[in-house]
């Protein structure tokens, strides 16, 4: 028994180490969060921030980080991004994560299943297979990837709902 829960720790350890640290539970409770905010949570969490571009009248501002990767440039590889969507026009706000790690895929699955998301809606688009979930007024769109060739790679964007179709629309 000792030898069975000191495995379970070692494997829990690893799939930390490597993995970005936040939940998606903590993806949507800073989902709605000011630019600022945003950025001093996620520097907290080990995340760099790495550009930001302006709202204009066509399309949504927005702001990329990368997790544990204070020198990134661009063109290097990183394991996670994250880019927050935000428009004061049109009051808008949510968080999309992209990775390529199947084991933090599960996981993240796992966790929706267990706050009771809802799948309500599922689309092709792009060769990528698109999945949106609801619980209450929070909407997590999974988009999983035919295949990871270039920068394909999974895909969770977090936002309220009457924030995800300005969003999507940008």
């Amino acid at each position: 028994m000792k030898r069975i829960f000191f495995i379970l720790v070692c494997w829990l350890m690893a799939i930390q180490g490597i993995s970005q640290n936040l939940s998606p539970t903590q993806f949507t409770l800073i989902c709605d969060k000011s630019p600022g905010e945003v950025e001093e949570y996620l520097t907290a969490n080990n995340w760099t921030f790495y550009e930001a571009k302006g709202e204009t009248q066509n399309k949504l501002g927005n702001a990329k980080f990368v997790y544990d990767r204070p020198n990134f440039k661009l063109g290097d590889s990183a394991d996670y991004l994250l880019f927050f969507h935000y428009s004061e026009r049109v009051k808008a706000r949510g968080i999309e994560v992209l990775f390529k790690n199947k084991a933090m895929y599960k996981n993240f699955n796992e966790q929706m299943a267990n706050l009771k998301y809802k799948l309500t809606n599922s689309t092709i688009d792009n060769g990528s297979i698109i999945k949106v979930y609801k619980k209450g007024p929070q909407i997590i769109e999974v988009t999983i990837p035919p295949n990871f060739k270039g920068m394909n790679g999974y895909r969770y964007l977090f936002a309220k709902n009457s924030s995800y179709k300005k969003i999507r629309n940008k």
